[in-house]
């Protein structure tokens, strides 16, 4: 039986098996590699995808190809990226009769040029995933949706709403360029080696951010209001004075609590009255 027969059978534990007896494969926990042995994790990234034929897909971590094989019988073209050389290489013999409908990119997606593409679709390394959502951001012509399986504690950060005890920086950043939400929850057995942690299904869709978030400051801002964010703005937004000649600190400080949401706590602001407070804190640091 070959090993694509294995994936059709929906035998991905006896696939993953013999690849890595095959190839001598030593998943790296440096790289994340926690390979999909579970049929319904890839059912459900693919229903929540909702594939089309005429789709083409971004895959980020293409592992052994679990994933890969079963997107490539359900769209056009697939740009599969895979930072392990050794991977990519083994990827590229096994998938070599798909010819150009997949294309493996040995390298790391987060340094490269990102092809345009419909939907992004990935069993992603955990070790990647804050930047992962900083690099969708910067991406020219973003994918329309975005399905991927994800730490738990994570996803969480990246779906929290205001008031929430994971709502943080990820989740308002995040909330400007895609509707994310949870759709299921995986144990660890359904990958190996086992992760420690239970693993997310989250799904995306588009959305247009205001102009102002593409502001280079805009995320360090949130990084310095969301370092506390049981304290009050105010006192968060303090360290922005140190910038400024000590004879200007003091009234840069007054400043700061002429804002409209200066007595409230970061976690139970809206991202727009986010967007609101960093607008302002630019409009007063203007005149300084």
């Amino acid at each position: 039986m070959s090993v694509f027969q294995l994936l059709e059978k929906g035998n991905l534990k006896k696939y993953t098996e013999t690849l890595i007896q095959n190839y001598a494969i030593s998943p790296k926990k440096s790289k994340g590699q926690n390979f999909v042995i579970n049929k319904s994790v890839i059912d459900s990234l693919l229903i929540e995808a909702n594939l089309d034929e005429k789709d083409t897909i971004v895959e980020v971590g293409s592992g052994i190809g679990t994933l890969t094989y079963f997107l490539l019988q359900n769209c056009q073209k697939v740009f599969s990226y895979e930072i392990d050389p050794i991977l990519s290489t083994i990827i590229s013999k096994e998938f070599f009769n798909f010819g150009e409908r997949l294309e493996v990119i040995s390298g790391d997606f987060l340094k490269l040029e990102i092809p345009p593409h419909q939907k992004l679709i990935s069993n992603l390394p955990y070790g990647i995933s804050s930047p992962f959502i900083k690099k969708i951001s910067e991406i020219k012509n973003r994918p329309e949706i975005i399905v991927v399986t994800l730490q738990s504690e994570f996803a969480n950060h990246l779906c929290a709403k205001p008031g929430d005890p994971d709502y943080s920086r990820i989740s308002v950043f995040s909330s400007f360029f895609y509707e994310f939400e949870v759709i299921q929850t995986f144990p660890p057995y359904f990958f190996t080696p086992k992760p420690h942690v239970q693993s997310n299904l989250v799904r995306g869709n588009r959305l247009e951010p205001p102009k102002l978030i593409r502001s280079k400051d805009f995320f360090k801002f949130l990084t310095l209001l969301f370092c506390r964010k049981h304290k009050k703005v105010r006192n968060n937004l303090q360290v922005f004075a140190k910038g400024y000649p000590r004879d200007l600190q003091k009234l840069f400080r007054l400043e700061i609590d002429k804002l409209e949401y200066c007595a409230y706590q970061p976690i139970n602001l809206s991202p727009n009255q986010i967007l609101d407070l960093y607008q302002q804190l630019k409009e007063i640091m203007s005149t300084f």
